[in-house]
């Protein structure tokens, strides 16, 4: 391989880097409030809450792992024959690079 072709592979690989450790983060934050929401569906507990306890306890599961930026009223919560239906719904846009953005559109119905 040529030295052209070594760097060219070489930004390629920074570039994927770069790509995965803005994005993936994303997706973690994401599963994570999916897992507390889904954790009080399982257990019957949401059927219970108010949309503001639903919110608290997203809330505190976030702070506890330092996310900082998740708007709680993103989290709907409705019920249907006694039974909770919360709605995620947000998105997050991150600066790639320079004037480029990666936006991540979320909308997710747990039931």
């Amino acid at each position: 391989m040529s030295k052209f072709g070594l760097l060219m592979m070489f930004i390629l690989i920074v570039a994927c880097i770069t790509f995965g450790l803005k994005v993936v983060p994303l997706y973690v934050d994401h599963n994570l409030i999916v897992g507390v929401c889904e954790e009080l569906i399982e257990n019957g507990e949401a059927a219970k809450m108010s949309t503001t306890e639903i919110r608290q306890r997203v809330s505190n599961t976030l702070r506890i792992n330092n996310i900082t930026d998740f708007d709680l009223s993103s989290i709907k919560v409705r019920k249907e024959s006694d039974q909770a239906i919360i709605t995620i719904a947000y998105e997050r846009r991150i600066e790639l690079v320079a004037n480029l953005d990666v936006v991540a559109k979320f909308d997710t119905v747990l039931q």
